[in-house]
């Protein structure tokens, strides 16, 4: 065993040359055959991912711009829906104060001529009262006085008993 343990111990030049190359032969074709294409691959990768990530970022940017934008949408929006209530609320309000003038125009012009109606229903009926008491006061008159006057003795006759009348 002590032989066993020098011989380990002490190796050839040759033989730890020969396992040098080997090793480093070894490590060529690994480098060539398994590293070159697993590096390129995972390289590959990366840069797929690299590029993807890059792409939902931008994606991520563009929809927080489309939300943007469509807030401002909506925010104009409401602002034109709140001015066209606006503009038709006014507009309703000053129909609705032109229609309460015409009304009431209307209603002047009807009382003014309901007025003039009134005073000329009171001009109408004085003079029929007027006339009729005339007619009474000649009927009565002619019955007193047993004779007929004249249609001018009667008014004149009327228009002195009213006079009368009226400063009384």
């Amino acid at each position: 065993m002590a032989q066993t343990l020098l011989m380990t111990k002490a190796m050839p030049l040759g033989d730890m040359v020969f396992i040098i190359v080997a090793f480093l032969l070894l490590m060529v074709i690994l480098k060539k055959v398994a590293y070159g294409p697993l590096t390129k691959v995972l390289d590959q990768r990366a840069d797929k991912i690299n590029k993807d990530l890059d792409d939902a970022q931008q994606k991520s940017e563009d929809a927080a711009s489309l939300v943007e934008q469509r807030q401002k949408e909506l925010s104009e929006s409401k602002n034109q829906a709140s001015q066209m209530i606006e503009t038709a609320k006014k507009s309703a309000q000053a129909q609705s104060d032109s229609l309460i003038q015409a009304a009431n125009t209307q209603v002047a012009g009807m009382r003014q001529s309901a007025q003039e109606d009134a005073v000329q229903m009171k001009n109408d009926a004085m003079n029929t009262a007027k006339k009729d008491v005339a007619d009474l006061s000649v009927t009565i008159a002619s019955k007193l006085i047993q004779k007929e006057l004249s249609a001018d003795d009667q008014r004149a006759l009327i228009d002195a008993y009213l006079a009368e009348l009226g400063q009384q």
